[in-house]
């Protein structure tokens, strides 16, 4: 067993040995299993139980996907790892500098925060644990070990890039300040998950705010329930074991895993509660191990079989989820943990005692990929409202331009037009509807639910230069949404959420040559706004909570163009983010999400649009203005 420390302890929860088992086979997907070339493939009975060869018929990963695997550091030099090996494009190797300004010196594959230093290779010592030593680089193999190489296993997925982040030792202790210090890396270096297979008794505030702000940033954080010394395993109800029962955002984005054996049972040792989501199997895995001796790092074989625990049942469903990012990369850690939920085989033959408390079931990869109507409720959907002349209403697009709903959001005979964007009011699972009304003076604003039902409504004052732009983010991390309401030809801002009814005024910019307010919601690396100058000398911010202004830039030193500073946001064919401001020196695109952003007058290719204060005009009048997930 392995663990973290400061005033608790983390346990790294697999052990090497041998346990005589069963596997019964579970009923036939309807896909045909795809058959690989891999020297130990036959050895890999869990991909069988958990579909996922009739799953890589619809998907095999992708290297745009990133999973940061938080550890006790991990052999990148491994042939079944090293093509899927993470690379920070903003560092230049070894020239011992922070070229990108994150604050670590040459962090070009991750970080060791053990030694406090870029060699993420784990840590050996005579008096250390064998099972320490081998443990990252086996959770990483599971998730994404190369596919169908002719080269020892496959990973759930066949590619990604794996982030490797060493916080645990060679005796399996870290600190949990270097376990906070590894989620935040990774999340502000472009995970869409991370995964845990660690686990401790004691609660840790900050551990717990780690998590909540990868969640509401829209990472899936995947952790281990744990194993106990107990044969009988521990009950999280009455024991709760950390990060397994830190829930994210409002409780989503997370997926707790517990083990099984091959015939479906709970693993000997793997802990159960109401903080387990979901099961995968946990029991004589086969993986791949650094491929070099511990003691001499000579070359050795890379591989490593009769591994049973809950952390090997991790990366497994940490694997699914690469698979449906890759497909569906607009999906985020809430839409990612629904579906692998919602698609699980049920675990029937549990003892009475057991029920709802080894999760949905066990993981289904081939159910999770397929095409279905659940899938397609996940988005992406697109909002639009009525533009100018048009009878008060907005709407809602499905991706094949199916409408999915509409309603009207004020008086028939005012044809003013409307300005909206989702907003997680009230933090439900399903977004609302904020929406204002074109050149509206008194600062009404209203969030209305899916269904048309007013959840919300408040007004600013008279006085308000026509109307608001509207904009929302989590800027909490509590799986609600903090709404932006930006003057539309003045200079103030207004923050109004549920939490903090009565709206909080700022001036983001100091300049009076500013007319007009818009904001585009930014995840990374903080949960915060984007605002922009719409008119005047086109000064650009990043606000935070409480309307703090974190970064300050301005486009240029003219004045604004005719139709002023448009700022939209946009995602490319791998869920990456662009945010372009179109200004009189032509095209402005800041690529990546967030403080920082690298600036490029060069196109970028994106897929799509997924946010326009201003709305972009489409046929019959309507204006479309936001995607979710968004």
């Amino acid at each position: 067993m392995l663990a973290f420390f400061r005033s608790k302890i983390i346990f790294l929860s697999v052990c090497s040995v041998a346990l005589v088992s069963v596997w019964t086979v579970s009923p036939a997907y309807a896909a045909t299993p795809v058959v690989t070339n891999d020297t130990f493939g036959t050895k890999q009975w869990y991909l069988d139980a958990i579909h996922a060869r009739e799953g890589w018929a619809m998907a095999t990963g992708s290297g745009s996907v990133i999973v940061a695997v938080i550890d006790s550091g991990m052999d990148p030099e491994h042939p079944d790892i090293k093509s899927n090996l993470w690379t920070n494009a903003g560092e230049i190797p070894d020239n011992d500098k922070d070229d990108d300004g994150d604050g670590y010196v040459d962090d070009v594959h991750g970080w060791n925060y053990v030694n406090n230093s870029n060699d993420v290779r784990p840590v050996y010592a005579v008096d250390g644990l064998r099972e320490a030593w081998l443990h990252g680089t086996v959770v990483a193999s599971l998730i994404a070990a190369a596919g169908n190489n002719d080269v020892g296993i496959s990973g759930v997925a066949w590619k990604a890039k794996i982030m490797p982040l060493a916080a645990l030792g060679s005796d399996g202790y870290g600190r949990d300040d270097d376990i906070v210090e590894a989620i935040r890396y990774a999340v502000s270096h472009g995970a869409d998950i991370i995964n845990l297979s660690f686990v401790g008794a004691d609660f840790d505030a900050n551990l717990e705010q780690a998590v909540n702000e990868a969640t509401a940033q829209g990472v899936l954080v995947v952790s281990a329930a744990g194993n106990s010394d107990k044969k009988a395993g521990d009950n999280l109800d009455s024991s709760p074991g950390y990060p397994a029962c830190d829930k994210g955002a409002a409780g989503r984005g997370t997926l707790t895993v517990s083990a099984l054996t091959r015939g479906g049972q709970r693993a000997p040792y793997a802990n159960y509660g109401k903080c387990v989501d979901v099961s995968a199997p946990g029991e004589n895995l086969f993986a791949a191990r650094p491929s070099y001796d511990s003691t001499t790092n000579q070359p050795a074989a890379g591989y490593v079989d009769n591994l049973t625990g809950t952390s090997v049942a991790a990366p497994l469903v940490s694997g699914l989820a690469v698979l449906l990012k890759s497909k569906h990369p607009e999906w985020k850690a809430d839409e990612l943990a629904q579906r692998i939920l919602e698609t699980t085989d049920p675990l029937d033959s549990l003892p009475a005692e057991l029920k709802g408390k080894m999760g949905s079931g066990q993981i289904n990869v081939a159910r999770a990929l397929a095409d279905d109507a659940k899938s397609r409720a996940l988005g992406p959907s697109y909002l639009e409202a009525a533009g100018p002349g048009q009878a008060p209403e907005v709407r809602v697009m499905a991706q094949d331009g199916t409408e999915l709903y509409r309603f009207a959001v004020g008086e028939t005979g005012d044809r003013r037009g409307v300005r909206a964007s989702f907003v997680r009011w009230s933090g439900s699972r399903k977004p609302e509807i904020a929406i204002s009304t074109i050149g509206d003076q008194t600062g009404a604003w209203r969030v209305y639910r899916s269904d048309g039902v007013l959840v919300a409504a408040g007004n600013l004052g008279q006085g308000i230069k026509g109307g608001l732009y509207l904009a929302a983010q989590d800027l909490d991390a509590i799986g609600a949404d903090t709404l932006f309401l930006g003057e539309a030809d003045g200079q103030r801002a207004w923050f109004v959420s549920a939490k903090e009814p009565k709206p909080v005024m700022s001036e983001p910019f100091a300049s009076s040559d500013t007319h007009g307010i818009s904001a585009l919601s930014v995840a990374r690396p903080m949960l915060s706004f984007l605002v922009t100058s719409r008119y005047g000398d086109g000064q650009m911010a990043i606000v935070g909570k409480n309307g703090q202004k974190h970064a300050w830039g301005q486009i240029g030193n003219r004045s604004a163009p005719k139709n002023g500073w448009q700022s939209r946001r946009a995602m490319d064919g791998q869920g990456g983010q662009a945010f372009d401001i179109l200004s009189v020196d032509g095209r402005l695109v800041f690529v990546n999400d967030a403080a920082g952003l690298k600036l490029t007058k060069t196109p970028v290719k994106y897929t799509r649009w997924v946010q326009i204060p201003d709305g972009e005009a489409q046929v019959n009048g309507w204006r479309y203005f936001e995607a979710w997930p968004r």
